[in-house]
């Protein structure tokens, strides 16, 4: 049989061991392998490019929303400056003149709204219609026994929308 000094030698070895290894295997593991840290680093790669894209795509959109908006903006501000022509040319129709006048005056408006509804613009306003003050500026209240309150009575100016963005209200007199 064995002393009692080689039976605790032996556990204080068996327990050196034991704490050795312990020691290698944390070390393992708390030092990640180069596969492990390959994989980290891609993973990280691939979130970054994500993110990225995603970003990319977000600005192309709004680049995208803002040319538009400029576009919208710069085909509503040179047909408001063409607007005074049309209504002139307008006015002129309904002064008494020469046929042929007329027919002339007759042929340039024709023009102008061609060319208008090329860029979808469409003229508003009509005696009847719906008072709506977003679209109309009502300049007058006026008594009409053939519409009923709140219906446009006499248009004195017409309207023109964009699309559903409106390049000139409509200056109306409406029905009490």
């Amino acid at each position: 049989m064995h002393s009692e000094e080689e039976i605790l030698e032996t556990v204080a070895e068996e327990a050196a061991e034991a704490a050795e290894a312990a020691e290698e295997e944390t070390a393992e593991t708390a030092e990640p392998t180069r596969e492990q840290q390959l994989e980290a680093e891609l993973a990280a790669t691939e979130d970054k490019y994500k993110r990225v894209l995603a970003e990319y795509q977000n600005f192309r959109t709004r680049s995208q929303k803002e040319r538009e908006g400029m576009y919208l903006d710069n085909v509503a501000g040179v047909v408001a400056g063409f607007l005074p022509v049309i209504d002139t040319l307008e006015r002129g129709m309904a002064q008494e003149t020469d046929e042929r006048f007329k027919k002339s005056l007759e042929m340039v408006i024709k023009q102008f709204e061609d060319c208008l509804s090329h860029f979808n613009v469409k003229a508003f306003g009509l005696r009847g219609d719906d008072f709506d003050p977003n679209m109309h500026n009502a300049v007058m209240m006026m008594e009409d026994p053939e519409l009923e309150s709140g219906k446009i009575a006499d248009v004195l100016l017409k309207g023109y929308a964009l699309g559903e963005r409106v390049v000139r209200h409509a200056m109306v007199r409406v029905a009490e």
